[in-house]
């Protein structure tokens, strides 16, 4: 059972709230700005019942990738600081630490209701490597962690697992990591069915797992955007200079990845599964009936020729049906979009679906010649009656993107640990986090 905030003494604390505010600045003016603030407001009832509490409370995350023990003023943490103080009409100080002399002694003249924000954790040698000296001197900061970092709750670093370590007995989980344990674990216990899945992006290896585990529970996986291309070379197609991931190691668990290989498995595993007949579209654009798959790759897409300028020419897009060719673009072209035959479909069956799972764009999206599948799909979904659960970073961006705030039943803040949770697998902060 999860320990959460409303059922735990924490008036008058001071609380360390370890948030997940991985958010892609921009520099406008030569000033860094938060874009999108999705993340950020996301965490707002967890502070705001702590400040109610009187509690003092100490922010703290990790943003970008920085060079450990390097300070890169695109991944400082000011603008998150500054956007949250204008979200909460009040101030939020930010340091320039997140453990050493100055955060202790600002700390220790906060009053009751004050909101501190110390400096991004990937600053300091020995986070990601959950250094045990690090993690308690952050440990240290405060008498009580509240988890609300769902987004980060699958990585093993000093700020996660290592202070949680160190407040066994004085932690819990804020209201926005227990909503997103509560909606995703639903869909692991049993959903309302048809349900169907969507999966774009670029990365097989990310979605390995969730595939695996969540494919007998799922009516469809319709499959869009680069991680189509290992599915549609698994079935002989070639892609031409399309983006496909290389072979890689997962050290962790020393196992070889080979995208095509894992996708043809995948697909010959799921080859005589039936899709339900409800989620047969009504009209079949131009062309007439196809046969489904419970696995569904694209079925036309859009390719375009690179130019000098690592973008692509407009000349040159082409739509391209997925047949008996053996190549479905000449070597140097790309697949960049799903077709519109492709985007009809899987409108229509996500439209007919009950509950719904999307990771991942289909196509290019930040490029208007390449966004028209993962536009009007994002919007297919939107205007389902299916209660629909996103996730993923470049996901966030296309309900930002194509103004659809507020029209999803859930927006889940972590990409990469919802595809943990949905894999089955134990994200490792819950050992800290449960009863």
């Amino acid at each position: 059972m999860l320990k959460t905030l409303d059922k735990t003494q924490i008036k008058g604390k001071k609380v360390l709230l370890r948030a997940a505010y991985d958010i892609t600045l921009s520099n406008e003016n030569n000033k860094w700005i938060v874009p999108d603030d999705q993340r950020i407001r996301a965490t707002l009832p967890t502070i705001k019942y702590l400040l109610e509490q009187d509690c003092r409370v100490i922010l703290m995350s990790w943003l970008g990738r920085p060079e450990p023990g390097q300070i890169e003023d695109k991944y400082k943490m000011d603008a998150v600081a500054n956007r949250l103080s204008i979200l909460l009409e009040k101030k939020v100080k930010k340091l320039d630490q997140t453990v050493g002399p100055e955060a202790a002694s600002n700390i220790s003249k906060m009053k009751s209701g004050d909101i501190l924000m110390l400096e991004n954790t990937r600053f300091n040698k020995g986070e990601i490597e959950a250094d045990p000296e690090l993690a308690l001197e952050m440990a240290s900061l405060a008498d009580f962690v509240v988890f609300d970092a769902f987004a980060q709750s699958h990585r093993k670093h000093a700020s996660t697992t290592g202070i949680l370590e160190n407040h066994q007995e004085t932690c819990c989980a804020g209201f926005l990591m227990e909503k997103e344990l509560t909606v995703l674990g639903q869909i692991l216990k049993g959903t309302m069915e048809p349900f169907v899945v969507v999966l774009g992006g670029a990365k097989v290896s990310d979605k390995i797992a969730m595939i695996r585990n969540i494919l007998d529970k799922s009516a469809m996986i319709l499959i869009g955007g680069a991680l189509a291309n290992p599915f549609l070379k698994a079935q002989g197609f070639g892609v031409g200079d399309s983006l496909v991931e290389s072979a890689q190691i997962d050290q962790a668990r020393g196992i070889n990845f080979d995208p095509v290989e894992i996708a043809r498995e995948l697909l010959a595993k799921s080859k005589n599964d039936v899709v339900p007949h409800e989620l047969l579209p009504e009209k079949w654009p131009n062309g007439g009936p196809i046969k489904l798959s419970k696995i569904q790759l694209p079925i036309d897409v859009l390719t375009a020729k690179r130019n000098l300028n690592n973008g692509f020419d407009d000349e040159t897009i082409k739509i391209e049906k997925v047949n008996s060719r053996s190549n479905l673009c000449d070597p140097q072209d790309s697949i960049l979009d799903i077709g519109p035959r492709t985007t009809d479909i899987y409108s229509q069956i996500v439209k007919r679906a009950r509950t719904i799972f999307w990771n991942g764009p289909m196509g290019l999206f930040e490029n208007f010649n390449f966004s028209h599948g993962t536009k009007k799909l994002a919007e297919a979904i939107a205007k389902s009656k299916a209660y629909s659960v996103i996730g993923g970073g470049d996901t966030e961006a296309v309900v930002t993107k194509f103004d659809l705030e507020g029209q999803f039943g859930h927006v889940s803040t972590g990409g990469g640990a919802a595809l943990s949770l949905l894999a089955g697998e134990e994200l490792p902060v819950l050992k800290y986090l449960e009863i």
